[in-house]
Order: structure tokens, then C-alpha cells, then sequence
């Protein structure tokens, strides 16, 4: 682990409020040499830069504490939360959580079996415990109830829009829980069309917050917003056409609890 590394993490750490153990930046560190290794026989990231994994990487999947600060994630582990990474890729944003907040129960879900192979890799060389790498589709493993309604946080820093995300995603969330999409730039497009479904569940967004990351011109979109009353909407097994950002869902019904609608 060089002293560079330790620094650019620590800063970009610094700047969410996190502060890593010397066990957690070692586990960072491999996570990154391995990354690199892999990338030379295996198309897994166009981001291969120290400072760039750090940042775009590392400290983009820790967003999380800005986007959900509600779900009160611990350094110490002690907030247990069972979380599935859809479309993870690499293993982000699902494995740096996991390094940062132990307590956390991942499933990392991707449709390309190689990958999948890699995460495991991975997952047993940093001895990471309570993570599950999974060879599969979402709009399948989401139908399954081995995974449907199973988990209280369901992210995805995948390339598609809000729309499509959601019927993928909402699947996967138990009663209670978070839908939390990672989306890049302003957004303003795919905020606008989501304003319509998000009225219809007795939802208004407001507040729209844009977040630029330490050292880049890389954006992450925040949209808070307010219910206007206890309103719901049912969705069917495929559809979940929601209004995006931070999503709680009852059953088959998504609720808007009145806090924080965050898209990120």
C-alpha cells in the first residue's frame, strides 16, 4: 500500500465523513491492484488511473451516506442492512460499501459470468464475509423468491435510465426498504419525466442538489422532495414505474414516506 494511495483515500474519504481503518485501506489497495490485474485480460473498467479508481471508483460508491443518510450506515458494523448491487459489474458501488461498512449483507448481481468469477476472486482475497456474488439477470432474479422482496437496500450504478432502473431494481426491495440509483450529471431530463410518476404516488420533488466529486468534473445528482399526503401506487411484477431517487416500497406498492426522495 503506497503513501499516495493512503492520501488521495483519505481525502475523498474525509469529504463523505468516513474514516477507514488501516484494515480497510488495505483492503482498498488489493481491491485496486487486483482490479488493474484483471483489466489486462478482462474488460472491466475504462478507469485504470490511481487517483481516478480512487475517486470515480472508490469514493463514488460511497455516495451512498449522501444519498440515504436516514439508513444511519456504521464505520463499526454495527447497522446491519442486507443490500443488492444490480448489474454491479466490477463491483461497484456493492464492493466498496461492503469494505467501508462491514455490517452491511451484499449480493452483487451481474449477467456476465466472467465477472462474476472476478467478484469472487475478490470477495476471498480481501476475506470479506456476508457478500455473494450472483450469475444472473435482473428482470429474472428479480421473479425469483430466492431474491425478490429480500433486501432493504437495492443500488445499481448501472447505464440505463430511471425508468428502466426501477423495473428492474424494485423487484428486489422488501417492505420498508430503498431503491437508490446512481445517476451522473444533472439529470435534469430524466428528473423531469420521472415528476409525473412521482405526483401520481402523492409525491413532489424539489431541491435539486448536484454534488461534484473531490479532484474531478464528475457530477452525481441529489432531488429531495416532500408527500403531500399517505399515498401509494401498485405496480405489477415488471413494470415498478416509479419516480426515481431514494424509493420506499410496501409489497407491491411503493410508498413515499414524506423525507427524501434522492437520486443518485
Amino acid at each position: 500500500m503506497t503513501d499516495e494511495f493512503v492520501k488521495l483515500l483519505d481525502q475523498g474519504c474525509a469529504d463523505l465523513g468516513i474514516e477507514l481503518s488501516n484494515q480497510q485501506k488495505e483492503q482498498f489497495f488489493k481491491y485496486y491492484e487486483m482490479l488493474i490485474e484483471k483489466n489486462k485480460v478482462m474488460n472491466l473498467t475504462a478507469i485504470t488511473e490511481l487517483s481516478d479508481v480512487i475517486t470515480k471508483h472508490f469514493v463514488d460508491s460511497l455516495l451512498l451516506v449522501l444519498a440515504a443518510p436516514e439508513l444511519g450506515l456504521k464505520l463499526d458494523g454495527s447497522a446491519e442492512y442486507s443490500c443488492i448491487d444490480v448489474g454491479t459489474g466490477a463491483g461497484f458501488p456493492g464492493i466498496p460499501l461492503k469494505i467501508a461498512f462491514p455490517g452491511l449483507k451484499v449480493t452483487l448481481l451481474d449477467s456476465l459470468n466472467k465477472r462474476v468469477g472476478f467478484l469472487n476472486e475478490v470477495i476471498e482475497a480481501l476475506g470479506l464475509t456476508d457478500i455473494t456474488a450472483v450469475h444472473g439477470r435482473a428482470e429474472d432474479c428479480g421473479r425469483d423468491a430466492k431474491y425478490r422482496e429480500q433486501y432493504d437496500i437495492c443500488v445499481s450504478r448501472a447505464v440505463a435510465n430511471m425508468s428502466t432502473l426501477s423495473e428492474y431494481c424494485i423487484p428486489f426491495v422488501k417492505k420498508g426498504g430503498y431503491f437508490i440509483p446512481y445517476k451522473s450529471g444533472k439529470a435534469d431530463e430524466e428528473i423531469a419525466q420521472a415528476r409525473s410518476a412521482v405526483k401520481k404516488l402523492g409525491g413532489e420533488m424539489k431541491d435539486i442538489i448536484v454534488k461534484v466529486l473531490p479532484e474531478t468534473d464528475v457530477e452525481r445528482t441529489f432531488c429531495s422532495g416532500k408527500e403531500d399526503g399517505d399515498h401509494s401506487e401498485e405496480i405489477s411484477e415488471k413494470s415498478g414505474t416509479s419516480g426515481e431517487g431514494t424509493v420506499k416500497v410496501k409489497k407491491n406498492r411503493i410508498v413515499r414516506k414524506g423525507k427524501n426522495f434522492r437520486i443518485l
